[in-house]
């Protein structure tokens, strides 16, 4: 019975080693990493991917073209300030006595008539006039607050822009980091199926060595179909992972895989120094700006304006910018409006309203900041001792599977003690790869919360379109 004993571990041994032999092989070939990779699949990497977005991402071209445009209404309103000249050309024509006269006295053609007949009773006559006008306003307090809120609206836009390309460059690492995280997820979904099918041998060979149960057998082929469906599942994770880094990157279709995984400790703890140097709070605090500036404004219409024209006029009876008559007139006015039944009040009392509460939407948005910068500083504590008790789980979860692997090879453990020890492996290993990512994911949060992120992946702040 010893000899019986000892001839049958020998014989499981041996098929153990050449199974396992076996099941190495086609893990590298079949789900090693990086198993769904297709032929020609693009890679980038970090830098490559930051790059591309800060270039193509449709929401960055569209922050550039509103930068754009609201550098062009500043320059339209500070053009304001500048004269107008403006060329009209009028055709008129009347027997009216009034305008017949002046007709006549334009086109320098008066002749004087010894009764009024000639006046009152003129024939039909017509003029062209062409007028060359200019125009300049000498005081509008109107037109200096809207250059002034057009240079705020200006900056407002250009922060946002820098806002816009730190959230860019945050959704292309956490995509890029979601693309690690189902890598390696996938990469122990092959070693989860390949342990699977070396417990499935063994249940089988304990079974036809009559030392196991018929009942352990079909447990292990559950776990194989288990650890099956999970690598068909985490494939899956990968496609998606890899289509949403193109799309952060700005690309309409296709998948892109990362070229490199990056380290646990690539993106050293932040400096949290309180200063916040976010563009969306920077634009906040212009559109305060710009609103006390609009209630300036409404309060400047209760002050008059000042200007001068200046115009250049050629009378002719017959042709179009003829010329059988010139003239020139200049003049300079005053405007004031006194009295509008209490129009202008209600507009100012709605400016500083708007005002009032655009301060207080500001005030509760920075405090909302800070508060978040302080989840950021807790959470990236958190995941930093997450994983250091994920990478000892995970050791001691892979020891305790090899040491019942063991037992249950010599008959001195049970099945459900192996596939216990093998769930609490698998549960370990996805825990560190959550980790690992996640003590990534926290340390750019806190730059990004704090506005900082582009220097830390040491992009350049100002925007290069």
């Amino acid at each position: 019975m010893l000899k019986k004993s000892l001839y049958l571990r020998i014989h499981i041994y041996i098929f153990i080693y050449m199974k396992a032999t076996l099941l190495i092989v086609l893990l590298l070939l079949v789900v090693g990493w990086p198993m769904p990779v297709a032929a020609g699949m693009a890679k980038a990497t970090l830098d490559e991917a930051l790059q591309a977005a800060l270039g193509e991402h449709p929401l960055l071209l569209a922050a550039r073209a509103d930068v754009a445009a609201k550098d062009a209404a500043y320059r339209a309103s500070a053009s304001q300030y500048l004269p107008r000249l403006t060329l009209s050309e009028t055709f008129y024509a009347t027997n009216e006595p009034a305008g017949s006269l002046f007709i006549n006295l334009n086109q320098e053609k008066l002749a004087l008539s010894p009764t009024a007949d000639a006046y009152n009773d003129p024939p039909d006559r017509h003029d062209f006039e062409t007028r060359l006008s200019l125009t300049q306003p000498l005081f509008d307090p109107a037109v200096y607050y809207g250059k002034e809120r057009a240079s705020v609206t200006q900056q407002m836009a250009t922060d946002l822009l820098q806002r816009q390309r730190e959230e860019t460059a945050y959704a292309v690492l956490r995509a890029y980091l979601d693309v690690q995280k189902s890598t390696a997820r996938l990469d122990w979904a092959g070693q989860y199926l390949a342990e699977a099918e070396e417990v499935l041998s063994l249940s089988r060979e304990r079974e036809t060595a009559g030392v196991g149960l018929h009942a352990d057998t079909l447990r292990s082929e559950v776990l194989l179909y288990d650890a099956k469906r999970n690598l068909l599942s985490s494939t899956n994770d990968l496609t998606m992972a890899r289509s949403r880094l193109a799309v952060a990157m700005g690309r309409p279709d296709g998948e892109i895989d990362i070229a490199a995984p990056l380290r646990p400790n690539w993106l050293p703890v932040p400096s949290v120094t309180g200063v916040l140097q976010r563009g969306d709070l920077d634009a906040l605090s212009s559109q305060v700006r710009e609103s006390e500036l609009a209630a300036k404004q409404q309060w400047s219409s209760y002050l008059p304006k000042a200007g001068l024209q200046a115009s250049y006029i050629l009378h002719d009876e017959d042709t179009p910018f003829g010329a059988e008559a010139e003239a020139w007139s200049v003049s300079a006015g005053l405007q004031w409006m006194i009295f509008d039944f209490s129009e202008r009040s209600h507009l100012l009392k709605q400016a500083r309203a708007r005002q009032r509460a655009l301060e207080l939407q500001r005030d509760d948005r920075m405090r909302q900041a800070h508060l978040e910068i302080r989840a950021a500083v807790l959470k990236a504590g958190e995941a930093e001792a997450l994983l250091e008790l994920a990478r000892g789980s995970h050791a001691a979860s892979d020891a305790a599977r090899k040491v019942v692997v063991e037992r249950f090879t010599a008959g001195l453990a049970t099945l459900s003690e192996l596939l216990e020890v093998q769930a609490e492996l698998a549960r370990s290993r996805s825990a560190l790869a959550e980790a690992e990512v996640n003590l990534v994911t926290t340390r750019a949060n806190i730059h990004y919360q704090e506005g900082s992120l582009l220097g830390a992946l040491k992009i350049q702040s100002e925007d290069q379109p």
